[in-house]
């Protein structure tokens, strides 16, 4: 049985008082509204963050198959938002980094992103969630014993 159009964009929802369940269908409805290329916006996110790193690294840890992370850089370096160079000390691997352009694009999409998905939020009320979010991922990361940076200085107003 096939789904119709009416059926890919129907959600039940339903309050029965647990919050996880109701984050994570918020999150699922929200990501709906993602600008096409979120694996592209995923690449850019990880070298943002992380700083240079290996195309190897990269298909590990975003769980990316080899042929399609190739793909997807070649575009990204067609559109000059990352820059692939060959590891001068192992010339068998490629590392990528993100360009000027590419942090300057990521941080575009995420504004209209936020613009789009949280519009019915008051200033205040967004704050409050992203206060509420980053306690929950502090949380989360000590007991899985990960450690977070701090950058909430750095990240204010969407700058790095």
């Amino acid at each position: 049985m096939t789904k119709s159009k009416d059926t890919e964009k129907t959600y039940i929802l339903r309050d029965d008082g647990s919050l996880s369940w109701l984050l994570f269908h918020t999150v699922r409805v929200l990501r709906r509204h993602s600008a096409p290329g979120y694996s592209q916006q995923r690449i850019l996110g990880m070298l943002e963050e992380m700083g240079p790193m290996s195309q190897k690294e990269v298909q590990e840890i975003l769980n990316i198959q080899p042929g399609s992370l190739s793909e997807l850089c070649a575009k990204l370096e067609d559109k000059k938002l990352i820059e692939r160079k060959r590891d001068e000390n192992d010339r068998r691997n490629v590392i990528l980094n993100i360009t000027e352009e590419g942090r300057k694009k990521r941080r575009e999409i995420l504004k209209q992103k936020d613009d789009l998905m949280f519009e019915t939020l008051q200033p205040d009320e967004r704050e409050q969630l992203r206060a509420i979010l980053l306690r929950l991922a502090e949380h989360a990361a000590k007991k899985d014993d990960i450690d977070l940076i701090d950058q909430t200085e750095q990240l204010k107003g969407g700058h790095r």
